[in-house]
């Protein structure tokens, strides 16, 4: 069939119009900024940025209420289901309306019109303007349904002010969620709208009033309300001036901005009402801190069977606050020693250690590097759990060198630390004493991965666990290691068991309300004090500290980062401990002593390790030794016909001897040997300072001269006499308590030690 020319130019024109008519129409109506919004877990509104423009505009509702719904129809567009974006009933009458009062008295707008208007940004009404709203009013209905255009007008009418949008304002004047207002306040955010510049909330409040309770009659006559609603409903106050929005999760709010979450309303996975009592809490302590001039802190609290963020509290920010708007959390700090167990976790793993094994606890020096313990004493041996408990700096620092400073650099990054980016060699063994930074964030992300492991062990041992999220549906990238999870029960048991200095009796306390494995740290100059503690359920992290990195005397972790960690536990519901991964442990014999594969000398002990634990080195504390009579040691070169005893005997090395038996008053040493008997099997003698390899500082006067040093040594026969050589010059003899002064200038030195049957040792070092 051919076209005529005249239908092929209505065809043209149909086609030309259809293309009009799609494509003169804007794809986005509203491109505005928005507020960004963070919402609890159950999605009630913890805290709000208002928008780049300075308007307080929430995104686009996702519902709403039936209540405004029927409020917003009635008072603005009766017919709003069944006309095509544009009422003409109501669009003729009020062009007559207009054209018989010579002005503008009418606007016969229907909701899809007001939306079109909204998104021109109220242009001036004109002719010209409302042709133009009345084409895309209809065009608006061909691309979205009524629900939608619905949402549109609710999120962006005007509410006065900088208020835009109907859930807006449900905070700014009522301070409620939109979905939990009553008949009168919904009927009040209807008739807002239609003059927001000259009603509003404290202002004007008769005609608000009026245009209130007239759409309230309206309903009630309509029998969308009853009688009681309808006369209740009219005698609720109009609100007063807007307030505040609330700000419970301020830091929250910043992190949702730094993860391009800006402009958007987002669900977190936290708990509303243990985040205000978690901020309240650490806001009253802080305010008791400020007395020592300590000033901020932070806290994490985690679901350890979900690894879900339930408490974000990146500072104070109660009012004079310091620093209170910044994110603690994600600060980078010091670690101090709260990166210990990773490393006890990966020692029992390579069969250095086990829970029992005694790890030597003496000053040491190893190139120059010369670590102490917090308290400056040190112990001669100590069990691993204890040591880790305790977090002695002594032996950490010789796990370290002995498991390799790379290999844990390269463990702490498999989890997740992701601030420690130096070099290996750059931090050095300090590594394990706070010489990283690290931030509270990676803190919590391995801890509660570790301990998230031992409940999945127990439901299905080839789950692939979750990692840590504080958004609803999104994960934060978990670390790619994880112990085993027999290897973390044996930290986490070490972690629980012993109490901390300073703490005694807080820690029974403490320990008598519920059971948590925890550990602190202390960073050097007491800059940064750490707290982490879980059970079965939670995680609980702190740091305190000041935001610019002052140090105070005392703050340590133990005593004020651990009592703010344990007063945020009273805020969480005690559920009960790990079940024990029995499948996760093996049996092995141990010496009951030393904690080492048993030699033949040893009593024997049999007790669980980690599956993953290779095998121990075996002990040599325990010694065959032969005993005469008077109870004094022989060989069998010597024993010369007269009676002896093979006993096994407990034997430490003079310096481990020399501290480890001021603690321990049962500890007896190894019997002398008898006149003519001494074959060295083993030294007696041991130099306590100074160290091998160290440095020594020499003290000056108040006249800028050096004065004489103070060394030490100790000798198994507390009667020995000991005679001692400097650079080979005879310095002195000493007996009894083994201590010289000596002159010692700056410079290279060999110290020698030798007693009376001949026995010597020496030591190098440095004075400066």
């Amino acid at each position: 069939m051919r076209l005529t020319k005249r239908n092929k130019r209505k065809l043209i024109g149909l086609v030309l119009f259809g293309f009009l008519f799609y494509y003169l129409f804007p794809s986005r109506l509203f491109d505005l900024p928005y507020s960004t919004l963070v919402n609890d877990e159950k999605g009630e509104l913890l805290a709000a940025q208002i928008a780049s423009d300075g308007q307080w505009r929430f995104p686009q509702v996702d519902s709403i209420p039936y209540e405004l719904e029927q409020c917003i129809l009635y008072f603005e567009d009766e017919y709003f289901y069944y006309h095509p974006g544009v009422n003409p009933v109501s669009t003729f009458r009020a062009m007559f309306q207009n054209i018989s009062e010579g002005r503008v008295v009418s606007g016969g707008s229907t909701l899809s019109m007001q939306v079109i208007r909204l998104s021109r940004q109220n242009k001036a009404r004109t002719y010209f303007e409302k042709i133009i709203e009345l084409y895309q009013a209809i065009r608006l209905e061909f691309s979205y349904c009524k629900d939608e255009v619905l949402k549109m007008y609710v999120s962006h009418a005007p509410y006065g002010g900088n208020v835009v949008g109907a859930e807006t304002a449900a905070w700014r004047y009522f301070h409620r969620p939109l979905h939990q207002l009553s008949w009168a306040e919904y009927a009040t955010l209807a008739v807002l709208p239609n003059a927001p510049a000259l009603i509003r909330p404290g202002k004007n409040s008769e005609e608000l009033k009026a245009k209130r309770d007239k759409l309230l009659k309206k309903l009630w006559e309509n029998q969308v309300i009853d009688l009681s609603t309808y006369e209740l409903s009219l005698l609720e106050p109009l609100p007063g001036k807007p307030m505040d929005l609330p700000n419970s999760a301020f830091h929250l709010l910043t992190l949702a901005n730094s993860k391009g979450k800006g402009g958007e309303r987002t669900n977190s996975t936290v708990n509303g009402r243990l985040q205000k009592r978690v901020t309240q809490r650490l806001n009253n302590y802080v305010k008791f801190l400020e007395n020592n001039e300590i000033k901020n802190a932070c806290a994490v609290v985690v679901d350890v069977q979900t690894g879900e963020v339930k408490a974000y509290v990146g500072n104070a920010n109660f009012e004079g606050a310091n620093a209170q708007f910044v994110d603690l959390i994600q600060a980078p700090r010091s670690s101090g020693s709260i990166l210990k167990p990773f490393l006890y976790a990966a020692a029992i793993e390579e069969g250095m250690l086990h829970n029992t094994t005694l790890l030597r606890d003496v000053p040491i020096s190893i190139h120059g590097f010369s670590p102490s313990n917090f308290n400056k004493s040190f112990d001669g041996v100590v069990p691993a759990s204890e040591a880790l408990a305790r977090s002695l700096n002594i032996p950490a620092t010789n796990i370290l060198k002995d498991y390799s400073v790379l290999r844990f650099y390269d463990e702490l990054k498999a989890l997740g630390f992701t601030s420690i980016n130096r070099s290996p060699d750059n931090y050095g063994l300090s590594l394990i004493l706070g010489g990283a930074e690290v931030s509270l964030w990676d803190v919590v992300h391995a801890y509660s991965k570790q301990a998230r492991s031992l409940n999945n062990y127990i439901k299905n041992e080839q789950e692939n666990y979750a990692g840590l999220s504080v958004w609803k549906g999104e994960e934060y990238e978990h670390p790619t290691k994880n112990y085993h999870e027999g290897t973390w029960w044996m930290v986490t048991e070490a972690l629980k068991e012993v109490q901390r200095p300073g703490m005694e009796e807080s820690w029974r306390q403490y320990s008598s309300s519920r059971k948590v494995a925890w550990k602190t740290g202390t960073s050097f100059g007491y800059r940064d004090a750490w707290a982490v503690g879980y059970d079965a359920n939670y995680l609980v992290a702190i740091w305190v500290g000041n935001a610019e990195g002052e140090g105070r005397p005392g703050l340590t972790g133990a005593s004020v980062a651990a009592p703010l960690m344990f007063d945020i536990f009273q805020e969480l519901e005690k559920k009960g401990w790990f079940e024990k991964p029995l499948a996760a442990l093996k049996y092995i014999d141990l010496c009951a002593s030393s904690g080492l594969a048993p030699s033949p000398a040893c009593p024997t002990v049999r007790t669980e390790t980690s599956m993953q634990a290779k095998a121990l080195g075996v002990c040599t504390y325990h010694q065959h030794i032969l005993i005469n009579e008077e109870g004094l040691r022989v060989n069998r070169n010597c024993i010369q016909g007269k009676t002896v005893k093979d006993t096994v005997w407990f034997c430490l090395d003079p310096v481990a001897a020399f501290y480890y038996k001021r603690g321990h008053q049962k500890y007896k040493e190894i019997p002398p040997y008898d006149l003519g008997c001494s074959a060295f099997e083993e030294r007696d003698l041991g130099i306590i300072y100074p160290q091998d390899d160290s440095k020594l500082i020499i003290p000056k006067n108040f006249k800028g001269e050096f004065e004489q040093v103070i060394l030490e040594a100790t000798h198994r026969d507390k009667n020995a006499v000991l005679y001692w050589h400097l650079d080979d010059d005879f310095v002195g003899s000493t007996s009894g308590k083994h201590q010289m002064k000596v002159d010692i200038i700056p410079g290279d030195h060999i110290l020698m030690i030798m007693d009376e049957g001949g026995q010597s040792v020496s030591v190098n070092f440095e004075g400066f």
